[in-house]
């Protein structure tokens, strides 16, 4: 027969372990009140038992037995008490026990298990299994203590869902807070300021958000940065991290739209291929994604200008690839085709000639009034119907100027000169007409410089020179005239300068140098002999500042004395090098130093220290040097260390 707590377990329900508890509290206080089965029959007849010995006989002789079996019963209750307190038995089949009829203690148990699932329902449920308790009720207190508890539980779970960013579900679960609750009366005020810090919060974002989009990222970073104090731990991580996140996206893609930018000024094909896909690079969740698109934009238009001008540069294969380099998302299409008639067109132009140019204005024709580039089509073949004209025009005047003569030129010239400066034939045109003036200032020229040539073989090159110069700057012949009149100036002023520079050298010899060199001085500077007569100026000039410093050195040293040597040395050694006199000023320095280092000796027996500054003035480049700075050390040794004073 099996207990009622075994009873419990072998049903649906959970098992309640008070009620086991109970259970074997009370079979193990009553050993005797439980029903049990009668015991076996003996396995023999009575008819066949032997004599039983008396309890003390027994027991004398079984004790070793019985002293093992109370060993081995002792173990045995330890081992039933160590599972039993390591084997904590289940809790209650709570959702199965009908409760109007559960007993207090059912209701507080199952309770504390809702509860200690610490989730919103689990405080909901354990607090309305025990609000059915009545007033009076023995637990009363305690269970109103607990329901407190539970209440402010909720509205910190509240709290918590409020700080991870799910305010709707923070605001349900606050509101679901019983009425009558401590908690409750605080449901109202923090649900206001859980609304004001997030409409705050939204607040900041926003304005952030639009300072992100108008790319001012320094003032999106200082509203991000009041996220970090708005009060919610959801808006100061999650939000703030992702606000900063999108500005330093934002200002990396602003960043790579510059370098796109910068690429895009090279405006070389490679470059601005770079710079597009830099800019296609920037995704469209970006606040500059707009901007991005606007630059695509125009690096398209840029291409179509580079595309432009490759055509002016007669590069058909550039203008060709800078087409290609147009995405084709601009939808440029329409431009693209047009630019590659334009090409077709102008490779036609280049062929040279009045009829290439004819059949580029036909292949123009093809570009209607509905397409994109018609005006560009219409003008360019505006310009290459001009130059047609202007290209007959020329036709007609070279046709006037084949006799030759300086009457046609002239009237091929006055026929040419009628296309417009504007016109592309112009510059043919001119340079036609540049040739052909040539021609004629030298049929015209030409007499006059043969009649100098004659003149100058004649030896008349001052009248020859005249001629000459009667053909002005410009002209076809000016250069040929202007190199003969330069041949014939440096003869004529060769024939007059010659004799004056060869009088000044002979003066110079004999020693007259001023002489010289005033001669010398009239052979003006620009002259055929200026150079030559410059040179020896310069080296007569030196010779005769050498002998005037020399002389003004013999004159100072004339005294003596020791401050006239010296003034004689200074002067002496002004001579030039490369004067004549330096030899003998190089003796005269020599000799005179000599004579400052005796008069330094001679002073030393007086004054030590004049003749300390005597000495000094010896030059260093003079054989006396040495044996002066010999002196020197000597005299300011003893001027430290007095004594009698010692002469060589």
């Amino acid at each position: 027969m099996s207990t009622p707590a075994e009873a419990s377990l072998q049903g649906p329900s959970r098992y309640d372990p008070l009620a086991d508890l109970r259970q074997r509290a009370t079979h193990d206080s009553h050993p005797n009140g439980a029903a049990s089965d009668p015991p076996a029959s003996p396995p023999y007849p009575e008819t066949l038992a032997a004599p039983c010995p008396s309890l003390t006989q027994r027991l004398a002789k079984a004790w070793p037995i019985w002293s093992i079996g109370l060993l081995v019963a002792v173990m045995g209750v330890g081992a039933v008490s160590a599972v039993s307190l390591f084997r904590i038995p289940n809790l209650p089949n709570c959702r199965a026990i009908f409760w109007p009829t559960a007993a207090a203690s059912t209701r507080l148990q199952c309770a504390e298990a809702y509860a200690e699932q610490g989730t919103v329902e689990g405080y909901l449920d354990a607090i309305a299994l025990l609000e059915s308790l009545p007033a009076d009720h023995p637990l009363r207190g305690e269970v109103d203590l607990r329901i407190e508890t539970w209440s402010e539980r909720i509205l910190d779970l509240a709290e918590d869902t409020f700080q991870a960013g799910d305010l709707s579900e923070a605001i349900a679960m606050a509101r679901r807070i019983p009425n009558h609750t401590a908690a409750a009366q605080l449901v109202n005020e923090r649900v206001s300021e859980w609304n004001q810090i997030w409409r705050e919060a939204e607040t900041i974002y926003a304005a952030a958000e639009a300072d992100l989009k108008a790319l001012a990222f320094q003032d999106a970073f200082a509203k991000a940065i009041q996220l970090l104090n708005v009060g919610n731990t959801h808006w100061k991580t999650v939000k703030y991290d992702e606000l900063t996140s999108k500005i330093t996206a934002a200002r990396e893609d602003l960043n790579q739209l510059g370098k796109a930018k910068e690429l895009a000024r090279q405006r070389t094909l490679k470059a601005m291929q770079e710079a597009i896909a830099l800019a296609q690079g920037i995704d469209s969740q970006s606040p500059v994604y707009g901007e991005a698109q606007s630059v695509i934009r125009q690096f398209g238009r840029d291409l179509l200008i580079l595309a432009e001008a490759a055509l002016d540069r007669q590069d058909a294969e550039a203008a060709g690839q800078f087409l290609g380099a147009i995405p084709a998302a601009l939808g440029m299409g329409a431009e693209i085709a047009d630019m590659r008639t334009f090409i077709d067109a102008s490779q036609l132009s280049w062929q040279g000639g009045i009829t290439g140019l004819e059949g580029a204005i036909v292949r123009l024709q093809s570009v209607s009034a509905d397409r994109p580039l018609y005006g560009k089509a219409q003008a360019l073949m505006g310009r290459w119907q001009e130059e047609v004209k202007g290209r007959t025009q020329l036709e007609w005047a070279r046709q006037v100027a084949l006799p030759g003569t300086v009457a046609d030129l002239r009237a091929a010239i006055g026929e040419a000169q009628q296309i417009s400066r504007n016109n592309a034939a112009w510059a043919d045109a001119e340079a036609q007409i540049g040739r052909w003036r040539g021609q004629i200032e030298t049929a015209e020229d030409r007499p006059i410089l043969s009649q100098a040539q004659a003149q100058a073989q004649a030896g008349d090159l001052a009248g020859a020179i005249a001629t000459a110069r009667q053909i002005g700057s410009g002209r076809a012949l000016s250069g040929e005239a202007q190199e003969n009149i330069g041949q014939w100036r440096n003869t004529l002023q060769r024939a007059e300068d010659g004799p004056i520079l060869t009088q000044a050298r002979q003066l110079a010899a004999q020693g007259r140098l001023s002489e010289a060199v005033a001669v010398a001085s009239r052979i003006g500077p620009g002259r055929a002999l200026s150079d030559e007569a410059q040179s020896s100026l310069q080296t007569w000039r030196d010779q005769l500042q050498g002998q005037q410093q020399l002389q003004a050195a013999y004159r100072a040293a004339q005294t003596g004395t020791a401050s006239a040597l010296a003034d004689a040395v200074r002067l002496a050694q002004q001579v030039p090098e490369g004067s004549p006199q330096r030899v003998e000023a190089t003796q005269a320095l020599t000799r005179w130093s000599w004579d400052i280092l005796r008069l330094a000796e001679t002073e030393a027996m007086i004054n030590r220290s004049r003749a300390i500054a005597i000495a000094e003035t010896v030059p260093a480049q003079t054989e006396a040097y040495a044996q002066a700075q010999l002196r020197l050390r000597e005299w300011r040794a003893a001027q430290e260390t007095p004594g009698p004073l010692t002469m060589p």
